[in-house]
């Protein structure tokens, strides 16, 4: 087993937050970039969770930054001139890059960065992927007191989470200091999102072929956490259009609650609980609730 030179211009570092795909894209660039180190990685699939942790990592996973990070490199093929990827999982309540950049001075930096839109995918993917845990048990109450009796009651539990998007607690968001790979551009665009990313890195894409079809992959096994943006998104449109969609198959409370977070911030209203306790059955419905709320 052989060391790396963390002082090396060679590494890139993938910095993202928990649930943030930061082995798929060190597997991305593994794969279909020129000039990274080349691994076997003929055993790799999706986990039943979409996850992409099989993906076969030659570099230590810097892990909440740690006192003393060895730079293990398990391989050994010849590294020169080649791109080396370090994995940094620090977690999603951290973002900072101050011990990071100490340990790795002259890395090049990717940041897997989070609009706002993009939030309750990643939670959820955090929630479910990361913990493999849910989330109505993992999301802090946010209820004022006195709601003790119906927190468990399914619109206190929507409510819970409409408070919690508007107290988000999480950063993440696009810092123009590094490389910054967008999370919505990446679901919109997946091709061109990583061809774009591996062309900042100064390198070339390979396999491009390969590389749709894995692409593909990713967003079918992933659809589940990526559900909530399409629905806001058409959501979004129906209101605007003046269309009247359906709302009932939209039964997860999390989601529920977060449409909630979205109209209230949209139209600067704020849905009383109690008068809404049984979610909106279309789009019909919850055009008359925002212009009664707004006179």
């Amino acid at each position: 087993m052989r060391l790396f030179n963390t002082l090396s211009k060679d590494l890139i570092v993938i910095t993202y937050p928990s649930g943030g795909f930061g082995n798929f894209i060190y597997y991305i660039l593994s794969e279909f970039a020129d000039l990274t180190i080349k691994v076997s990685n003929d055993d790799f699939d999706f986990n039943i969770n979409g996850n992409s942790h099989k993906t076969n990592k030659y570099t230590e996973i810097y892990f909440n930054d740690p006192e003393n990070y060895i730079p293990y490199l398990n391989i050994n093929s010849n590294i020169t001139n080649k791109k080396i990827l370090v994995l940094c999982d620090n977690g999603i309540k951290n973002d900072s890059y101050t011990k990071l950049k100490k340990n790795f001075p002259n890395a090049t930096i990717i940041r897997i960065a989070l609009t706002p839109p993009i939030r309750p995918v990643v939670y959820k993917t955090c929630v479910v992927k990361a913990m493999q845990s849910d989330l109505i048990s993992e999301t802090k109450n946010h209820l004022i007191e006195g709601w003790a009796k119906d927190a468990n009651e399914p619109y206190a539990i929507r409510e819970n989470f409409t408070l919690f998007y508007h107290n988000w607690p999480f950063k993440w968001e696009t810092n123009h200091s590094y490389i910054n790979l967008e999370l919505e551009s990446l679901i919109n665009n997946p091709l061109n999102t990583v061809i774009t990313l591996i062309n900042e890195l100064k390198m070339n894409i390979i396999n491009e072929s390969k590389l749709k079809i894995f692409l593909e992959d990713w967003k079918n096994k992933n659809s589940c956490y990526f559900q909530i943006y399409y629905d806001c998104k058409l959501l979004e449109a129906a209101i605007k259009n003046n269309k009247n969609i359906d709302l009932t198959y939209i039964d997860d409370l999390h989601d529920q609650g977060y449409l909630n977070y979205w109209i209230e911030t949209k139209f600067n209203i704020k849905i009383p609980v109690w008068d809404f306790k049984n979610w909106f059955k279309d789009t019909y419905e919850l055009t008359k609730a925002i212009a009664k709320l707004r006179k």
